[in-house]
């Protein structure tokens, strides 16, 4: 009977050691939590203090009411702000995933200009640009008027221009130009050089071309 008393007492003592050791740490928790209630609030007057501060500097004045209806705004619109947050998560879910696209659009498109570089383009835009300034610099505002005035005979010539006997007839004279130049021993005739030339037929049938234009631009003067 007295072992089982004894027994039950310390049981009874081991049961309060583990009562007063759960106390001692419970009181501990709560000295570190004041401690650290006690730091916080420490903090929050500093910071407090320094944008108090700040504000003054910046002669900025926020009044309690504005501050007040602005809390009650946000706690009226918190479903509001949680679809704005949503938004915001879609977004940069979406920035995520096209940025790879971009990069890979990117690539694509500096390769493009390479391709233009190495095959001359920006050289040939660039001789554009230079053209377009000596062009700037030596036509004058009234040489374009009087284009413009000229406008009908220009387009008449440009048809003209544009028919295909007219146009091969020209590149056969410029080639024919480009390919021969002026000879002292060939081009230094006598006459009876000269009246030789005329004897041949190709000769004769360029100058009598040549004399037919001449007439009907003569009938177009009368």
């Amino acid at each position: 009977m007295e072992n089982n008393l004894q027994q039950q007492i310390d049981d009874l003592n081991r049961k309060m050691d583990l009562v007063l050791e759960l106390l001692a740490k419970q009181q501990q928790r709560s000295e570190v939590v004041e401690d650290l209630v006690e730091d916080l609030n420490i903090v929050v007057k500093d910071a407090f203090q320094t944008a108090v501060d700040e504000l003054a500097v910046q002669n900025i004045k926020i009044d309690g009411e504005d501050v007040r209806y602005l809390v009650f705004k946000l706690l009226r619109n918190v479903k509001t702000f949680g679809e704005l947050m949503d938004m915001l998560e879609s977004l940069m879910d979406f920035l995520h995933d096209i940025a790879p696209v971009v990069h890979d659009a990117g690539i694509a498109f500096t390769k493009a200009l390479d391709d233009l570089d190495r095959k001359g383009y920006f050289d040939y835009f660039r001789q554009l640009g230079l053209l377009a300034a000596e062009f700037k610099e030596h036509v004058t505002e009234e040489d374009i008027v009087r284009l413009r005035e000229s406008m009908p005979a220009v387009g008449l010539m440009l048809r003209s221009l544009t028919q295909p006997k007219v146009m091969n007839a020209l590149a056969e004279v410029t080639q024919t130009l480009s390919s021969i130049e002026m000879d002292e021993k060939i081009d230094n005739k006598s006459l009876i050089g000269i009246a030789r030339q005329l004897s041949k037929p190709e000769v004769r049938r360029t100058l009598s071309f040549m004399l037919r234009v001449m007439g009907e631009l003569g009938k177009t003067k009368n």
